[in-house]
């Protein structure tokens, strides 16, 4: 038989039509680590006996599984969300007796001064930092955008969650009685105890009746909240301010799905609160909080936690407050946290390596603006503080 060559698009357009269901994996990140090591080791099972091979694929079958109980569980969640919306009548889209779903999640925080035509100096900088903090109500399919600039930011633990969770259910909110809510696994942020003791605040307090927490499993946590609309939009967009940053995320959605959020926003400020020590004196910590993906909160049991590994799985429930008689008294809320703003050092950073970037002279006044503060001694880097202390020294340099 002889074979002729052909090029590789001819080569591609005959594969795609004779064999569609094979193709090439694409890159990808935030993979199940779970699903790669069982692939691996499928892959590499030849020298394994048939019941080892058994014992593999049924393992990984169970994870399969349970990842799509918790998929199907969010599905049917965000599907009777967006029903009790349409329900609604025009006039009743705030405080009705229904239960609405939400979702959040933090993006890959962005940089500006930014442009499409980016040069190549900048590449080797750090502008100035933007984190992005996005909650989405799936019945409206509205997401808010909360852009964070790095001088206001006190990180991005749970005292930031909750305190812009607050605000937007204070704002953006409609009011329902009962609320489902995802996230992700990330412990810092999310699947804590401050976290949890907020929802166990909003029920004890009247400001729902029920919450539920829902998280998928590791690996396996795509969900509503979608930056690739807005970070298409970004790439081919040009910023020099956070209201210029801000007005990207307005104009990447066509029917004003995407609404952004300044924190710093002087009109309509987003605060942040300590949460932790406000809230602590009223409940005790949940123990192995981890190894449960959902938990429920109402108001007619009072600091009680009713907790489950998956979807289908037993319930256990358990009583977080500290004393019967000490309730966290409605209208309250905990001391705003201290906004450390930028050190000194970063300030003339920007001033003296990224102002030059900026071609508007308004954004170069408002995104790197010169310091108030004169220039001070600082460490050179983290390694030259380690060299020095290694030599029983201290290198200083002046920013001249």
């Amino acid at each position: 038989m002889k074979y002729r060559s052909v090029s590789v698009r001819t080569f591609k357009r005959q594969w795609h039509d004779y064999s569609p269901n094979i193709v090439v994996t694409k890159p990808c990140t935030d993979l199940c680590q779970k699903c790669q090591e069982y692939a691996g080791k499928i892959s590499n099972s030849g020298n394994l006996s048939e019941e080892e091979k058994q014992l593999l694929l049924n393992q990984y079958n169970i994870h399969v599984q349970l990842a799509k109980e918790q998929r199907d569980y969010y599905r049917e969640q965000v599907k009777l969300s967006k029903q009790n919306y349409m329900d609604l009548p025009d006039a009743l889209k705030q405080s009705v007796q229904t239960t609405l779903h939400y979702s959040w999640d933090y993006a890959q925080q962005v940089h500006f001064p930014h442009h499409a035509q980016q040069v190549g100096p900048i590449y080797f900088k750090t502008p100035r930092k933007c984190n992005v903090f996005g909650v989405c109500s799936e019945g409206s399919g509205k997401q808010s955008f909360y852009l964070i600039d790095e001088a206001e930011s006190i990180g991005k633990g749970a005292h930031s969650v909750v305190s812009m969770v607050h605000h937007y259910f204070n704002k953006f909110g409609h009011g329902e009685t009962d609320a489902k809510i995802h996230f992700d696994n990330c412990t810092g942020q999310n699947k804590n105890n401050i976290v949890l003791w907020y929802a166990l605040w909003r029920v004890m307090t009247g400001l729902h009746k029920s919450i539920e927490y829902s998280m998928m499993i590791a690996g396996h946590t795509k969900f509503e909240p979608d930056w690739a609309v807005w970070k298409l939009h970004w790439r081919n967009s040009a910023a020099e301010t956070l209201s210029e940053v801000a007005e990207t995320v307005t104009r990447s959605s066509r029917n004003g799905h995407n609404i952004p959020q300044v924190v710093g926003n002087i009109q309509d400020p987003v605060m942040f609160y300590e949460w932790k020590p406000y809230l602590q004196q009223y409940f005790k910590t949940l123990k192995h909080i981890t190894d449960y993906h959902h938990f429920y909160m109402d108001s007619q049991h009072q600091g009680v936690v009713t907790c489950r590994e998956n979807a289908s799985s037993e319930s256990y429930s358990f009583n977080l407050l500290k004393c019967k008689t000490k309730t966290p008294p409605g209208g309250e809320l905990p001391q705003p946290s201290n906004m450390k703003g930028l050190e000194p050092a970063r300030q003339w950073y920007l001033y003296e390596q990224i102002r030059q970037h900026c071609y508007s002279d308004s954004a170069k006044n408002i995104t790197c603006p010169k310091p108030l503060v004169p220039k001070k001694e600082i460490d050179l880097t983290q390694q030259d503080q380690h060299n020095a202390k290694s030599n029983g020294g201290r290198k200083k340099a002046l920013l001249n």
